[in-house]
């Protein structure tokens, strides 16, 4: 379950590292259909692939008994997912921005979207650091077997 852990942790980054490609593509369109086309790509992978991958690696990491802080990582890059729809929804809400029209106001709201998705990005590659240090170590024993095992070494000797 480690090495899945791994592997789920590598796609979270690279689906993060994805969207900073993505934004940059929807953003250097040159006409607003375009734009809208572009946008899709970024929605899609932020939405579904990121915030899902993050979820089943909460799971996994339970399951692979990875820590609470590797547990509380990977849940904390799901919630961060949200958060980053939020802040488009409530952004909107609050300052009268649409789609269609955008407020200067929910510009400035807005403008939390790429700091958060960067944090997203930090928290995904900690996540992988940490992923990797538990697939490529072998599991220390319990400090109960680990005593009794150095108990019955020095018994033998």
């Amino acid at each position: 379950m480690r090495k899945t852990l791994l592997v789920l942790s590598a796609i979270i980054l690279l689906s993060g590292l994805a969207q900073l490609f993505f934004a940059g593509y929807f953003h250097f369109q040159n006409t607003i259909e375009a734009q809208r086309e572009a946008g899709v790509y970024h929605v899609m992978n932020g939405q579904y692939v990121l915030r899902y991958s993050a979820l089943l690696a909460v799971i996994v990491a339970a399951i692979a008994k990875a820590g609470s802080r590797t547990i509380w990582l990977a849940a904390g890059i799901f919630l961060m997912t949200w958060v980053q729809l939020f802040i488009f929804i409530i952004g909107g809400m609050l300052t009268g921005s649409s789609e269609d029209f955008i407020t200067p106001s929910g510009s400035w709201v807005a403008s939390i979207h790429p700091i958060t998705g960067l944090l997203i990005i930090f928290m995904s590659y900690w996540l992988f650091r940490r992923a990797r240090t538990l697939a490529l170590n072998p599991q220390p024993l319990p400090p109960k077997a680990a005593a009794s095992d150095a108990s019955a070494s020095s018994a033998t000797a």
